[in-house]
């Protein structure tokens, strides 16, 4: 595997560390208990995608370290989220999520082949993150979470 897409790996890994934070910190914040349980599994969905980047970086002989800066900063982005509305958080999620997608795709596209199922499961999480909110704009709350049940290996328990 290459150097750069271990690289990627890595910024991969901070970046769930991050979104990790920031679905806990915003579950605990969450006035509407519904909104705390929908924050807890999309934690999961971050907790559990990590956990598969740890372990392909693991099988090359690579540490993964959390860094602790990606946490708080995820804990800073949350203080902000939780400021606004729920429709207005996932508004603003769209475009970002979007983004995020066609990045991951450019990376999943040039991923050696040893690397290319944990590229693939990297993109497949953050399409179920914008699955999730296109629900969520659209009013469908009652099916916004089947994108993200179907990549979990382990459910959060109900608060």
């Amino acid at each position: 595997m290459s150097d750069t897409f271990q690289k990627y790996l890595h910024e991969c890994f901070q970046g769930e560390v991050l979104g990790e934070a920031l679905g806990a910190a915003l579950a605990e914040s969450a006035q509407d208990p519904d909104h705390g349980q929908k924050w807890r599994f999309l934690e999961q969905l971050e907790r559990e995608t990590k956990g598969r980047i740890r372990a392909a970086l693991e099988a090359l002989g690579e540490q993964a370290e959390e860094d602790p800066a990606k946490k708080s900063e995820g804990k800073a982005w949350a203080t902000k989220i939780a400021s606004q509305s729920w429709s207005e958080t996932m508004t603003k999620l769209k475009p970002a999520l979007e983004k995020y997608i066609r990045y991951f795709e450019k990376h999943e596209k040039l991923a050696p082949p040893d690397g290319l199922l944990i590229a693939q499961q990297i993109t497949q999480h953050e399409r179920a993150w914008l699955e999730f909110t296109i629900y969520e704009i659209e009013g469908k709350s009652d099916k916004s979470l089947a994108p993200i049940q179907r990549l979990l290996d382990t459910p959060p328990l109900a608060a």
